[in-house]
């Protein structure tokens, strides 16, 4: 368990695979990152394709392969209220690249995500080694940007080049949104 100063983050299980699939795809948050009408170049895949190694392969839920990735629940009091997760398999050392949702409107803007961030940027810089932290959302998703950069990331005008291994730069150079669409953010991680 990793502890925020409002929420505290628990290593998701493979029994969470199924909540965490319809908080992120079926779920009263998804217009604001994913499908129809906002994103339509967004698919919504199905909880297979989810399940799969292109998606949340099984190591975000055991744990067994920490040094590519780890989720996260995000709990609020004894709530699962949120989804966190850090992917290092494709970028180079000392960086991960996060992602997160939260499972119902009523979770967001209370600083749960903001709080999740800043905890686990700072778990993995303690435990990792992990120096720089990048999260990628549509730029069209002002509120998630808003609540990255509460939790200490900044807008780059990085290259792919700059924090992507060379064998991953065609494949997720371009961000889930597409060239032009997402937006990259960068936090410094400080180790203490």
């Amino acid at each position: 368990m990793i502890q925020g100063t409002i929420i505290r983050l628990v290593p998701a299980a493979m029994d969470d695979r199924q909540t965490v699939y319809e908080w992120c795809f079926q779920s009263e948050t998804t217009p604001s990152h994913s499908g129809p009408p906002d994103y339509p170049d967004v698919l919504i895949p199905t909880f297979e394709e989810f399940c799969s190694d292109d998606y949340y392969a099984d190591y975000f839920f055991t744990g067994s392969a920490p040094g590519d990735g780890r989720g996260f629940m995000i709990v609020y009091g004894e709530e699962p209220v949120g989804f966190i997760s850090y992917s290092s398999f494709h970028v180079k050392a000392h960086k991960s690249e996060f992602d997160l949702w939260m499972g119902r409107e009523a979770h967001c803007g209370k600083g749960f995500g903001t709080d999740a961030l800043i905890a686990l940027a700072a778990y993995l810089g303690k435990t990792m080694g992990i120096r720089e932290v990048i999260i990628r959302p549509s730029l069209k998703n002002a509120r998630a940007i808003r609540s990255y950069q509460k939790a200490g990331f900044e807008a780059s005008d990085a290259s792919p080049n700059d924090y992507l291994l060379e064998e991953y730069v065609s494949l997720y150079g371009d961000g889930d949104y597409g060239a032009g669409k997402t937006a990259l953010l960068i936090k410094r991680v400080e180790i203490h």
